[in-house]
Formats: structure tokens, C-alpha cells, sequence
């Protein structure tokens, strides 16, 4: 396998241990027998810059790249990804003849920026490791922002260092969570040797670049509180001979001069050595994303203090060591003093225990077969055929709603299907640079098969916030794009809303106005770029209006989830409340059925504005709940039927609601009412019974169901039995089929 690594920062002469973790990374990689070029970016201000250069240098199995490259200021800095990309792929060219099998970036800034560029050049798969905690708080120009949160959408893989890092890289840029592959250990660390002998004082270590986030001094402080209690002495390893002498005043200042060896910087190899002389490790971070060090301390059996920073939580575990607070010096004290005195470390069986949990963690071995089989599915994902998948706004990887549930699901779909999907997503910035890529990509020779969109439930233009930038005609300019490049193009045309009045009635009147002619501008650019519609239901295509030959149904789809079916009458209700909905009939049709329960699970603040309307008939066996994503399945498995029962409407009569393909994904048998597209899908489906929509006629219904519990059955069997053909995978199947016949 070829291996292109463009780490963010990597040693050299002035900076030896300067991301030496990088190296170490790349030399494993290359001792399994893989070709690894490591191609370094070297930031220089733009007025310092002194045009193109490179070195190249050769260190064992690695050749190694220095390329220097301009960083520009705030005004010009959307021009800086493809400027730094076509300097390395410079670079890159003068010493190899083919592009690398996959890219690695360690860090967004600037290695995912360049990496990023070099894959859209070489049409090469690109993997992400994020290591930086000031990643996610380093404040950005908008355009590198809308950069940066391109090439994160567009990357084949991302991963970090510990689990918790990677659920603040999620949080933060609002993508599914990344994958863990922790640092690894040298085997040297495996190897460390001697233990102190049982009469020396007990020893801490505390190995760092002593910067402030370390915590070096508060260290000492408590240090100082431990040999009040306990004979002890404490090592401190690294940083400039300036911040060495600081840290030994303050070690004077506290007393405790002669317990303390300030050792100054010391080389890596050294570092097996001085943990073999130690007992304990002390990490007192205020930030740590990976802590290289605890997994090294830990290879070479050291108990470890480490405070509650995303690495301390990832890998120090019971039997290991310790946590305490952040900046909590009682607890840290605390902790040094009890260590002490019980002998952490002192003992080779329990340093042995130590070492053989960090094997499995930090090892050579383990790391390689995640790291290798992480380049290898990003190899396979590149490898299938490539599509665009366009919307407005961003991919919510957990979404509280329908309209933005279908969106991720179909997604999903794609790519499982085998498809390297390629988003055009996220406010107007971000994917107006996904759109200068998708053109980049076609003229480097790269092919999409075709382009799938979803609509907003908002015209384009308000899809998302103005304060992220406007964009009139991007999306009227992609689907021209795609028809004048030969990419058949669809979209997913959710509802129509607003043909009806009643849509916009809360909207002040010239709001309204606005937003009919952006409906009606968005319509007429589908129709111009002769982009297929796909529709919930057949029915909603006189409405729109659009020629039937350029549109097809494709109804939501369902997950499938195996759910129990409990005994009894338990209803459940997922959905909207509202004016629009009329659940009154069902509400008063439960609240007089003794022998049935319902659960409404509905927004809070949609709860709150319609409380009043439904009070009258709430009691012990009607519930309000709020609840989202994972929080709904114990409902779902509460319930023995799902309730569709709402009022009739011109909109119900084609509308397609997702809630009713997430019952039948259940397994859920369901209970709906006459004259809705639901209603009649249902029916077809024999999925439960179709109700005229009175009070009085579910009332009877819900007495049958009572008196004839088979039938509920019946309707799960079927509900069970058809699901499998209303998934999310054979909606995007079907979505193919119709832009791609031949690849069906």
C-alpha cells in the first residue's frame, strides 16, 4: 500500500519531539511492508514567503518532504487550499510518479486543507486523525471555516485519539462521531526494565513540554502537600532550558529544592529508561485530547494520576491509577499522597497487571491492524462509483425531525449501496466550495453517476441561517450544471406547504408574498434544469405541477427494528401537534375506551402552545412525553399499535408522513383514519385498519381490537412482512433505478 501522511507539524533539528508521535506512527507503518512518503507543509507568512521550495530528506524506510508554503491573510484565504495543494502536488511529483493509494491528514490545520486538495487532484481516497484540542476553538476566517467543514464532509474516514475527543469533534462540527485508534507506544516502553528497589523514596514523573495547559507548577504545589506526608521525590522531564529554570525557582520557593530533579528536555529514547525509575506518572493537563504519555507510562507498568481531560477519562481505568478534577489541587494532593503510601507501582506483578492492559490498547500490533484496516476501507469506499448528494442545509447526524431524518437515512443508503458519495451540503459557504470541487473533480477526469438532491421544508435561500451567507442561484446553478455536464440529476420534493393558505397563515402577509416567489423561483430552476422530481405520493404531482414522465413517488423508507408485541391496547402516537394534525378524535376516542392507553410523544414547546385544547381528556391513561432518536425505542416496545388517526385534509390526501414507514419498521401494527394517502397505503399494505375520523368510530374499532386480539397480530405479521420492501435502501435503489436504468 501507498501512503501519502501530511502531518500538521512534525520534529526536526530545532524541534526533535515536535509531533515526534507522527513518525514514530509513520516508521510502523512502514516496517509492516507499506510505502510511506511523509509530506510536511512549513507555514511561512505570506510577507516572509519566498516562493516555491521543497527538500526532501530520507529517514530509514520514510522519505520525507519539507514544502513550504504561504499562509495568507484573513481577505485571501480562500485561495489558500488549492495554492498549498498545487505546492505539494509539486512537490510530491518531483520525487514519486504516481499519486499515493490513500492520504492520511493528521490535524485539520493545514494538513486536511492540503490533503484535501491532493485527493480532489488525484482522485485518492483521504483519512482524517484529528489530535489538537485547539482545533476545536481556534477562531477562523469564514472561508477557511467553510473549507475545513467541506473536507471533514468529503473525507472517506475520520478518526481521533480517544472516545471522548472524538464526541467533542462530533459535537463541534456536526458529524457523526469519528472512530478511536488510540496513539501507540513504541515497543522500547514495553520493554522498560528495572524497578526501583523497595527502599527508594517513592517516585513521581511528570514528562511534558511544561507549557501552562500541563499544569507543571500546580504539580510541584501538590508535591509539596504529598512529602508533608510520605518520603517521595519527583522527576520533571522536558521543555525549554528557560521554562526548566522556572519550574527549579519554583520548586525552591516551595521547599522541596532536594526532592525535586528538573531534568530539562530529554531525547525519547531516554524515556523507557526514566520510567523504569519511576512509580508513578502525573498528568495534571487542563486539556488533553490523546496523552501519548499515559499510554507510554502505562506500557512500562507505571501507575498514573491523571486529571478528568478527555484522554485521562479514555485511559486511565481501574486497576491503572487515578483521576482527579481539573485544576483541583486538594484532589490531586490527595491522590499523589495515597499512591505513595500504598506502594502504586512498587511491585513487578502489579506493574506486569499494568503493562498487559496497556498491550492490548497501545501496542504496535494493535495499532497497526486499526490503522491499516482504517487506509484499507477508505481504499474500498473510494473504489465505488462516485454520486452527488445535494441539499441546502446541513446532514444533522441526529436529527429531531422528519425533514431532516430523510435526508441522512438516504444518505446512508448511497453509501451502503457501495456509492462514494460526494456532499453538496451545509450553509451557502460550505457548499458553494463543495460545488467548485464537484467541478474540479469532473475536470480532473472523475465521473459521477448521478446527482441525488433534497429540498428544504423553506425556499433555498432561507434553508439556512442568513448570518451563515446567502447564495440566490448556487442551487439553481448546480442542477444546471449537472444537466449541461451530463449528470441526470433528481430531487426529493418534500411537501407543498405552501400552495395552501393555511401553510403560511402565521406569516406576516409580505413574508408570505417573499416566500411564495422564492417556492415558485426554486420550482421554476427544477423545471429548467429538467431535474426528475421524486415525490412522497403520485398524487402530489398535479399539485406541484409537474408532467408526470418527470416525476416518480418515492415515499420515506423504513429502519427496521425488532420490537416485542406486548399484550393489550398501548397506543403510541410520534409526531407533530398542532392545528394541522386534529388528533382531537383519537384523544377523546382513548380517554372513553377503558381499555386502552396512549402515549403521545410530541415536541415540548408544540405541547405547551396546545396543552390547553386536549386537557379535557387527558387522565392516568393518556401520557405526554418529549423524547428523540434513541430515547423513542422503549416506547416502541411499550406499544402494541401506533396511531396515524388524524384529520382528513386536501394535504393528507397525498402527503406520505415518515412516522408511518417508522411503525411498519417496527413492526407496529397501525391505526389510521379514511380518506389519507396513509390510509390508503395502509389498506394496500394490510398493515391495521382505516377508520372514518369521528371519536365515536375509533372508539368502536379500539373495542374490537379489544374483543379480537388476533386481529392486532394479524396486522403485525403483515407489518413485519412488508417492511422489508419500504426501506431506505431500496428508496435509494429505486432512486437509481430511475436516474441510472442500467446500473440497476
Amino acid at each position: 500500500m501507498r501512503i501519502l501522511v501530511i502531518p500538521s507539524w512534525y520534529p526536526d533539528a530545532a524541534e526533535p519531539l515536535n509531533g515526534s508521535f507522527f513518525r514514530e506512527q509513520a516508521l510502523m507503518v512502514a516496517g509492516a511492508g507499506h510505502e510511506v512518503t511523509v509530506l510536511v507543509p512549513q507555514l511561512v507568512p505570506l510577507v516572509r514567503w519566498r516562493g516555491p521550495s521543497h527538500t526532501r530528506e530520507q529517514d530509514g524506510p520514510l522519505t520525507v518532504l519539507r514544502v513550504s508554503v504561504p499562509a495568507l491573510p484573513r481577505p485571501l484565504q480562500r485561495l489558500e487550499q488549492e495554492l498549498m495543494g498545487r505546492l505539494a502536488e509539486r512537490a510530491h511529483r518531483s520525487i514519486a510518479g504516481e499519486p499515493p493509494e490513500v492520504l492520511h491528514a493528521h490535524s485539520v490545520m493545514p494538513a486536511l486543507l492540503i490533503a484535501q486538495d491532493l485527493a480532489v487532484r488525484w482522485g485518492r481516497p483521504l483519512v482524517l486523525t484529528e489530535h489538537r484540542p485547539s482545533s476545536l476553538s481556534t477562531p477562523r476566517s469564514t472561508a477557511r471555516q467553510a473549507h475545513l467543514q467541506h473536507a471533514l464532509a468529503d473525507a472517506e474516514v475520520i478518526a481521533t485519539v480517544s472516545e471522548p475527543f472524538a464526541e467533542a469533534i462530533a459535537a463541534h462540527y456536526d458529524i457523526a462521531q469519528p472512530e478511536v485508534i488510540p496513539l501507540p507506544v513504541p515497543d522500547a516502553f514495553f520493554a522498560a526494565g528495572a524497578v526501583p528497589g523497595p527502599q527508594a523514596p517513592y517516585t513521581f514523573l511528570h514528562v511534558s513540554n511544561l507549557v501552562r495547559n500541563k499544569r507543571t507548577e500546580e504539580t510541584l504545589e501538590a508535591f509539596a502537600a504529598t512529602t508533608a506526608e510520605v518520603d517521595a521525590r519527583l522527576l520533571i522531564a522536558g521543555g525549554t532550558p528557560q521554562r526548566a529554570e522556572q519550574i527549579r525557582a519554583h520548586a525552591q520557593a516551595l521547599g522541596v529544592v532536594e526532592q525535586v530533579e528538573v531534568l530539562g528536555r530529554v531525547e525519547r529514547e531516554r524515556l523507557p529508561e526514566l520510567m523504569s525509575r519511576s512509580h508513578c506518572l502525573v498528568l495534571a493537563s487542563a486539556v488533553e485530547a490523546g496523552g501519548t504519555v499515559l499510554g507510554e507510562a502505562r506500557a512500562a507498568g507505571l501507575s498514573v494520576i491523571a486529571t478528568e481531560t478527555w484522554a485521562g477519562r479514555a485511559w486511565v481505568e481501574a486497576g491503572t491509577g487515578e483521576l482527579v478534577g481539573i485544576d483541583d489541587p486538594a484532589a490531586l494532593s490527595g491522590a499523589m499522597t495515597r499512591l505513595a503510601r500504598e506502594g502504586r507501582g512498587r511491585e513487578r506483578a502489579g506493574r506486569e497487571a499494568v503493562r498487559a492492559s496497556a498491550r492490548e490498547i497501545f501496542s504496535t500490533d494493535a495499532f497497526l491492524a486499526q490503522q491499516i484496516a482504517m487506509y484499507q476501507r477508505a481504499i474500498d469506499r473510494g473504489a465505488g462509483p462516485r454520486m452527488l448528494f445535494h441539499a441546502p442545509f446541513p446532514i444533522d447526524p441526529h436529527p429531531a425531525s422528519a425533514s431532516r431524518l430523510r435526508p441522512l437515512r438516504m444518505l446512508e443508503a448511497f453509501d451502503g449501496l457501495g456509492y462514494r458519495v460526494h456532499p453538496l451540503t451545509g450553509a451557502p459557504r460550505q457548499r458553494a466550495v463543495a460545488y467548485r470541487t464537484a467541478r474540479r473533480r469532473v475536470r480532473a477526469g472523475q465521473r459521477f453517476e448521478l446527482l441525488y438532491s433534497e429540498n428544504s421544508t423553506q425556499p433555498n435561500l432561507l434553508a439556512t441561517s442568513i448570518r451563515g451567507g446567502i447564495a440566490p442561484l448556487l442551487e439553481a446553478r448546480i442542477l444546471l450544471w449537472a444537466r449541461r455536464t451530463g449528470i441526470p440529476a433528481g430531487e426529493f420534493y418534500r411537501d407543498v406547504y405552501w400552495r395552501f393558505s393555511t401553510s403560511l397563515r402565521s406569516v406576516r402577509t409580505p413574508r408570505a408574498a417573499l416566500m411564495n416567489l422564492l417556492y415558485r423561483l426554486d420550482l421554476a430552476a427544477l423545471r429548467l434544469s429538467r431535474t426528475h422530481l421524486f415525490l412522497p405520493s403520485e398524487r402530489m404531482a398535479p399539485i406541484v405541477p409537474v408532467p408526470p414522465e418527470h416525476s416518480s413517488a418515492l415515499p420515506p423508507g423504513a429502519t427496521v427494528v425488532d420490537t416485542g408485541s406486548p399484550q393489550g391496547l398501548h397506543l403510541l402516537y410520534v409526531g407533530g401537534l398542532g392545528p394541522e394534525y386534529g388528533l382531537d378524535a383519537c384523544v377523546e376516542a382513548v380517554s372513553g375506551t377503558p381499555e386502552a392507553t396512549l402515549t403521545l410523544c410530541v415536541p415540548e414547546a408544540q405541547w405547551e402552545a396546545h396543552r390547553e385544547r386536549y386537557a379535557p381528556h387527558l387522565g392516568e391513561r393518556i401520557r405526554v412525553v418529549h423524547a428523540s432518536g434513541a430515547q423513542l425505542e422503549p416506547l416502541y416496545a411499550a406499544a402494541s399499535a401506533c396511531v396515524l388517526f388524524v384529520e382528513p385534509g386536501e394535504y393528507r390526501t397525498f402527503a406520505a408522513p415518515v412516522k408511518f414507514f417508522e411503525y411498519i419498521g417496527h413492526g407496529k401494527p397501525v391505526l389510521l383514519s379514511r380518506g389519507t394517502y396513509a390510509g390508503d397505503l395502509g389498506e394496500a399494505l394490510g398493515v391495521g385498519p382505516v377508520i372514518e375520523y369521528s371519536a365515536e368510530a375509533l372508539r368502536t374499532e379500539l373495542q374490537d381490537l379489544h374483543a379480537h386480539p388476533e386481529r392486532l397480530a394479524q396486522y403485525a405479521d403483515s407489518a413485519r412482512r412488508v417492511r422489508h420492501q419500504q426501506t431506505w435502501t431500496a428508496r435509494a435503489e429505486q432512486a437509481i433505478a430511475r436516474l441510472v436504468p442500467g446500473r440497476a
